[in-house]
């Protein structure tokens, strides 16, 4: 007996056969008279069906699953398991609702009827039979399970297709931290789909300079998803090398490919990008249509400076270049200034009660409760989860949020490199201990250095790297507790066994970095690999008195 696998849904006429008389395709006649089971198999046997019988219900059950039909034939009146209870029972398990069942019945009432099309039956066949007839109906059946089987097989494929390409599509996304000096930024990303429309990075650039971007591609689906990846990695090439002319200039640019490569007013993206300039302490921006950013300073909510805004990059509207300089809007930096860049896919989350949108304004209140927590790390992640847990759904649409947190200088207590040698770290994590016993309690300044130690003793011995090579250290103190930061471009650390918190083979620091004292004394560990370094960051807090 032939097994077809589950996905072919192929079915080849015999050499000789008449395409229009053959029906192919594998049949179960159930039916407790054998003079009506022997009269089907001859009959479809002729239109080269592969035909099976069953003489009750529960045997059917049983063929059911080991032999796979295309269809089924079901008496109505049978002993024990009539028609409709087999009907009901292949209906009810998800391996085989989709196979379709012919009621096969000498009744003609209605109730009858309905009650079989109530259970899931597509078709009905009255006794005595027409030959003309039931092989229509029959091919009718086959064929719609031969179209249902083709259109399940292009939907798996599809979502298997899908699902890689948002695999790859995320991995061009970074969403890992970015530490600076003078700021911190922290991104949360979430797609509707396997694939999304949202684009957003975080790029270093020369002489302290920095810029951050969001964009939102219009519509949703493939379409957007190639376009979002095309304008990242299009974005980045013009970043990196126009960043010196201001970002209406990088705009323009960016708009004019674009428009050149789309040609599609349906297709395009709105779009904030920000320059930080460390010599005036300001982020300068161009909003090209999209949703401003929310500023928080001292717990408040404080409005966007005015001007500025354009149509949409890639909209082939208006002029060729459409951004000027004056459109550009700055953001003086302000100690300890939160801000937040986003796509609408927050601000337009339904209420799962009220259908009411977020909107901004909820946005910015539940912001400031974020940023306003001693105990939120992660601002984005953190945000996301509150807008949820006020009731709203996130997921309707692509959510990109983008935290940046300025630094408050009165908070940095150390910042700068460190030579990769026994001394120069003895002696930097020596200073840490007598900084913040000025200023902490010895708790917090013996952890810290216990765990300093640890770490830059691990980046001298494994990284790679020799003494004229460096560390980049950080570290702030505040009235929740303290933030400890190391950077390197040593060789990349395994960290298969970075969460360690139980005495054994230290693994991870055989790879190259951070001990098992280490996730013990700091009370939040982060390590990340970005643009080939290695970042960790170590969150101390204070110990509160009960």
């Amino acid at each position: 007996m032939k097994l077809f696998p589950a996905d072919d849904v192929r079915e080849t006429v015999p050499a000789g056969a008449s395409p229009k008389s053959y029906l192919g395709g594998k049949v179960l006649v159930v039916d407790d008279e054998r003079p009506n089971r022997l009269y089907l198999k001859k009959l479809l046997s002729s239109y080269g069906c592969e035909v099976i019988e069953a003489t009750d219900g529960p045997s059917a059950l049983e063929m059911i699953h080991c032999a796979r039909p295309d269809l089924i034939l079901a008496d109505v009146v049978m002993p024990g398991m009539d028609g409709f209870e087999l009907c009901g029972a292949i209906k009810a398990l998800p391996a085989t609702r989709d196979l379709p069942v012919i009621m096969v019945t000498a009744k003609g009432q209605i109730e009858d009827l309905k009650k079989g099309f109530d259970l899931g039956a597509m078709d009905y066949i009255r006794k005595p039979f027409d030959a003309r007839e039931l092989v229509l109906r029959v091919g009718n059946a086959l064929a719609l399970k031969r179209s249902n089987d083709a259109l399940a097989h292009w939907k798996r494929r599809v979502s298997h297709e899908l699902e890689l390409a948002g695999k790859i599509q995320q991995s061009m996304f970074s969403t890992e931290p970015f530490f600076s000096g003078p700021f911190e930024v922290r991104i949360n990303y979430r797609s509707s789909m396997d694939v999304g429309g949202d684009a957003f990075d975080v790029i270093s650039l020369p002489d302290g300079r920095c810029c951050v971007y969001v964009a939102d591609v219009s519509g949703h689906g493939v379409a957007p998803a190639m376009i979002s990846s095309m304008l990242k990695a299009t974005s980045t090439e013009l970043i990196r090398t126009f960043f010196d002319r201001g970002p209406a200039f990088i705009c323009n640019e960016l708009h004019v490919r674009l428009c050149a490569t789309l040609n599609n007013p349906d297709y395009y993206a709105t779009m904030l990008v920000a320059l930080y300039e460390p010599e005036n302490s300001r982020w300068v921006c161009m909003n090209c249509g999209h949703p401003a950013p929310v500023l928080i300073h001292g717990g408040k909510s404080i409005p966007f400076p005015p001007g500025g805004g354009g149509i949409p990059v890639g909209m082939p509207l208006g002029p060729d270049r459409p951004f000027a300089e004056e459109d550009q809007t700055v953001i003086k930096c302000r100690p300890g200034m939160h801000i937040l860049l986003y796509t609408d896919g927050l601000t337009e989350a339904l209420h799962r009660e009220t259908g009411e949108e977020c909107g901004e304004e909820m946005l910015a209140n539940l912001f400031v409760r974020v940023s306003a927590d001693p105990n939120v790390v992660d601002c984005p992640a953190a945000l996301l989860s509150l807008i949820e847990a006020e009731g709203y759904a996130v997921g309707h649409d692509d959510c990109t949020a983008i935290a940046i947190r300025m630094a408050d200088p009165d908070h940095v207590m150390m910042e700068g490199t460190v030579s990769v040698d026994l001394q120069s770290v003895s002696e930097c994590t020596e200073k840490m201990e007598r900084l913040l016993l000025e200023k902490a309690d010895e708790d917090i300044a013996a952890r810290v250095r216990l765990v300093a130690i640890e770490h830059a003793m691990n980046v001298v011995e494994h990284s790679g790297l020799g003494a004229q090579d460096s560390i980049w250290v950080q570290l702030i103190l505040d009235e929740t507790g303290c933030r400890l930061v190391f950077v390197d471009q040593g060789r990349e650390w395994d960290i298969s066994r970075a969460d360690l918190t139980e005495p054994g083979p230290d693994e991870y620091a055989e790879g190259g970095r951070g001990l098992l004292i280490t996730n013990i004394a700091a009370d939040r560990v982060e390590r990340y690999r970005r643009e080939s370094k290695n970042i960790v960051s170590y969150v101390f807090r204070r110990q509160i008195d009960e």
